[in-house]
């Protein structure tokens, strides 16, 4: 297996804040020849707290060890809309954050649910507890996804959803979702029928989400404001903007903003 580092901003899809953790690291990791990126959070509650996870396109797989020994492994399927998941005080929490291109064929399509997963599909509880008790974080990371690539759950990457991500989160991110798609070899309605059957929601939801990540980046990035996001990222104005930022978040831009200074102090 290769893996190679290479530094992205951290966006923070969770609203937890620095005093509710005893320990929190998060490292960065490239898979599939150091193309895409996978995030590792590594983490640890001072006490039970319900993470507030904001709309976002990725998965997580979260690799357990409770208090009193036990492992477990949970699936949070793609966060399309905002939701709770809530976390035990003194268990140890390993998540994986996979960006849209990837996916479990198993659980293909499967959006806003937790799932406590078999342990035997990762090679049981002794394989999944060897690899989160290594203590180096690429050792860590290339054990667990061991594990996760031979899994029973079938990892795989769409390569239709992840010319889709790459296009909306690069040269095209100014682009409507028709010219985007326009430049997918494809029919419309065939990039359309796959994204939707694999990732569970619409393009135009995807296309909606991976926006809102672009701001967070350009946020935690540049700082920019609010006329900035307006003209960096295709929106017609500051009122389309902020409709946009709220029915993804609950929030007003100018909330989200504070939310994502308050967490990366």
């Amino acid at each position: 297996m290769e893996e190679q580092k290479k530094t992205k901003p951290v966006i923070p899809i969770q609203r937890c804040y620095p005093d509710e953790y005893l320990v929190h690291q998060v490292h960065e990791h490239c898979w599939n020849g150091g193309e895409l990126p996978i995030q590792e959070f590594y983490i640890r509650f001072r006490q039970d707290t319900g993470m507030v996870m904001y709309s976002n396109a990725c998965t997580l797989m979260s690799f357990e060890q409770h208090q009193d020994g036990h492992i477990a492994v949970r699936f949070v399927g793609r966060i399309t809309e905002t939701m709770r998941t809530m976390q035990k005080k003194d268990a140890w929490y390993v998540m994986l954050r996979f960006p849209p291109q990837y996916m479990f064929e198993r659980l293909k399509g499967v959006i806003n649910q937790e799932i406590y997963l078999n342990l035997d599909d990762f090679g049981g509880e002794e394989s999944v507890r060897s690899a989160m008790e290594q203590t180096d974080p690429q050792q860590r990371f290339l054990s667990l996804m061991e594990l996760v690539t031979n899994c029973r759950l079938q990892f795989w990457m769409s390569d239709i959803v992840n010319q889709f991500v790459r296009n909306s989160m690069g040269e095209y991110r100014q682009a409507s979702l028709e010219e985007l798609i326009s430049h997918i070899t494809y029919t419309p309605r065939y990039i359309r029928d796959i994204i939707k059957e694999y990732t569970g929601i619409s393009a135009k939801r995807l296309y909606d989400i991976l926006r809102l990540q672009s701001i967070i980046e350009a946020q935690l990035e540049d700082d920019s404001d609010v006329m900035d996001c307006v003209y960096d990222f295709g929106f017609y104005d500051q009122t389309h903007l902020n409709k946009s930022i709220k029915k993804l978040t609950g929030l007003t831009y100018s909330s989200f903003r504070q939310v994502l200074k308050d967490k990366n102090k």
